[in-house]
């Protein structure tokens, strides 16, 4: 009995929580930073990825103040604090009319006219030796024509062996790293521009000036066949997922009797198909006698 009275007690003697602790409490959960993001923030750390340190994360502008939407969607996933930015983020900077060096033109970034198209001067003499992260399918292809830029003006290889695979990684998870003997390559008249950091660019490379890492036969014919897959077109007719049905102009035709094919016999006519309306026609007439 003594005991049942002092629990009611002793929860009277606690302490009740004091405001700092339950703010302490409610800041220890994770959040989700594109609810707590800042516009103003956004477009500073935008602004110094995109015209002050470009090379630092891969990236460069085109000769006309241009840069695919996706090269800078795809370098902010690297950062967990930025994956959360899209298209509609940089929109909004716009409308609220935050100083911000670009705009959104369909798929591309472009600079305001204002401010002046990076210049990324001819190297003389570049490093001796570049890389460039190759997407497993196109080693194949690189091996018999080289390297040539693709969709851009230029193609970005790097000094630094970590920035060249984290460039490639945004495309390839697991990417071949292809050495470029850029000393050799400069010496037969290649030029290649410094964009920033260790950030080069070039617009193509003979196979001459390229050093594959060892791979097996099988590993390229893998390569090469799963390209292969990825372009062939699905098989009409076939079930694109496992378990379902494609209707098709059959099908319609044989429930609702709908005209048939062009050259076609129409299903049900003839003389078999006659047959029942024949025998259902005389047992009526038996039955009216």
């Amino acid at each position: 009995m003594h005991a049942a009275c002092m629990r009611p007690h002793a929860a009277r003697n606690q302490k009740p929580e004091t405001r700092n602790q339950k703010l302490e409490t409610r800041n220890s959960k994770p959040k989700d930073m594109a609810a707590l993001y800042n516009p103003k923030t956004l477009a500073k750390t935008l602004t110094y990825i995109l015209t002050h340190a470009p090379g630092e994360f891969g990236l460069f502008w085109d000769e006309d103040g241009s840069m695919p939407w996706k090269e800078l969607y795809w370098a902010l996933q690297e950062d967990p604090g930025l994956r959360f930015v899209r298209e509609s983020h940089l929109r909004e900077i716009g409308f609220l009319g935050i100083d911000f060096p670009a705009a959104l033109d369909g798929h591309l970034l472009r600079l305001k006219p204002s401010l002046p198209v990076p210049e990324y001067p001819v190297v003389e003499a570049p490093p001796s030796r570049l890389f460039y992260g190759c997407r497993q399918r196109h080693v194949p292809a690189v091996r018999d024509h080289g390297l040539t830029a693709a969709g851009r003006p230029a193609l970005a290889v790097s000094s630094d062996k970590d920035l060249a695979l984290r460039m490639a990684r945004r495309r390839d998870p697991a990417p071949i790293l292809i050495d470029i003997l850029a000393g050799a390559a400069a010496a037969d008249g290649i030029r290649f521009r410094f964009a920033g950091s260790a950030l080069y660019l070039v617009e193509s490379l003979p196979v001459r000036h390229l050093r594959f890492p060892l791979m097996s036969e099988e590993k390229l014919q893998g390569s090469s066949s799963r390209s292969r897959k990825e372009k062939e077109p699905a098989k009409p007719g076939a079930p694109r997922t496992p378990g379902s049905f494609m209707v098709e102009v059959e099908h319609l035709r044989d429930a609702f009797g709908g005209p048939p094919e062009a050259g076609g016999k129409p299903k049900g006519k003839g003389r078999k198909g006659a047959e029942w309306k024949r025998a259902s026609r005389k047992e009526r007439n038996k039955r009216s006698l």
